[in-house]
């Protein structure tokens, strides 16, 4: 596939091999896992998106005709929403310098919230494993609970009821997690950063032109 875009002027398909020469960049954007399937302006790593659709030929195929294609850019002004159009219009009027000064302020400011949240979820990852586990111990004893007689049925009980109130509690928190990880996503992309990048590229292009 990766041929079928080989003279295309604006997209481009790359398999990069992450246990080899691609591994830093594999890190870079957050894989994980493989195969896994990116895509975006490579132009902004962090802002890179998760593919989960079909993965046929014909699917992937369909859906890089679709989505791969110009981004907002003074040259391509067409690409951009009316949104993108006045942040990019406002941006081009900063120097460079300016701009990626506040890119950097940005992106930190970013990287430190991520880093954050990467910690709490780890905490909470901790959290549902030891409650797995203890709900796998506690059902595997079910059987077992017959030949202890009433004493043992009450305490079995007791614990079933426990864990039973755990599970929502964890369950609260992984949703209150996933949302913060979608709202600082979604601040990431209105604070204009890969629109202030592609402005302060346009700008130091038109300055060395001059």
């Amino acid at each position: 596939m990766t041929d079928d875009f080989v003279d295309s002027k604006y997209s481009g398909v790359y398999d990069v091999d992450c246990t080899a020469d691609g591994k830093d960049l594999c890190e870079a954007v957050g894989v994980s896992g493989y195969p896994t399937i990116k895509y975006g302006d490579p132009s902004d790593l962090k802002a890179l998106q998760d593919y989960s659709g079909g993965r046929s030929y014909d699917d992937l195929k369909k859906f890089a005709d679709e989505t791969l294609g110009p981004g907002c850019t003074p040259s391509s002004l067409d690409a951009c929403s009316d949104e993108e159009r006045n942040q990019l219009e406002g941006f081009l009027k900063e120097s460079s310098e300016a701009l990626l000064e506040r890119v950097k302020k940005l992106q930190k400011k970013s990287s430190d919230a991520q880093k954050k949240l990467d910690k709490q979820k780890r905490k909470l990852a901790d959290k549902w494993e030891i409650h797995n586990d203890e709900r796998t111990d506690h059902y595997a004893q079910q059987r077992n609970v017959k030949k202890g007689g009433e004493k043992a049925k009450t305490k079995w009980d007791a614990n079933d009821i426990k864990l039973n109130e755990i599970r929502p509690k964890l369950q609260v928190e992984q949703d209150k997690l996933d949302k913060e990880a979608a709202d600082l996503k979604e601040s990431y992309k209105a604070s204009g950063i890969k629109l202030m990048q592609v402005a302060a590229k346009a700008n130091k292009d038109k300055k060395a032109e001059l």
